[in-house]
């Protein structure tokens, strides 16, 4: 503990760096002689589509995300309109007798028939007779 105090009393208490007269009061005019001549450049103009590019791109971002979301969530609305669709047709369906059914069957088959001639030009044997039913 001695030695270190000894070391320091050696020293003492004075800052062996020194600072030359008038360092600072010259040091910016030195430093901007130093530095190379810079040119200014006269801002370019932009044109309206240069400024907007940024916020057009960023617009579109934000709808394609939000078709996404929309696309791959699907929205309960929807499930909600497809299952009372499917409702409808059950009771649609439900409701029909079957004569109704036969009749429309009929009419089908009468189209189907109408459509192989106008295409081919002459029925096949056998189909162009239109399948009747009789209700006893």
């Amino acid at each position: 503990m001695d030695t270190k105090n000894s070391k320091l009393n050696e020293a003492g208490k004075t800052n062996p760096f020194k600072v030359p007269e008038g360092y600072f009061e010259r040091f910016s005019e030195n430093l901007m002689s130093q530095l190379p001549e810079r040119t200014v450049e006269e801002p370019k103009m932009l044109s309206l589509w240069e400024r907007m590019r940024p916020w057009t791109y960023m617009a579109a971002m934000f709808v394609g995300i939000m078709l996404m979301f929309k696309i791959f969530s699907g929205s309960p609305e929807e499930e909600n309109t497809a299952q009372n669709k499917e409702k409808n047709r059950v009771e649609i369906i439900a409701e029909l007798d079957l004569e109704d059914f036969y009749t429309y069957y009929e009419d089908q088959a009468a189209v189907n028939a109408y459509r192989e001639t106008l295409y081919i030009g002459t029925p096949i044997a056998g189909e162009d007779q239109v399948p009747s039913h009789e209700t006893e």
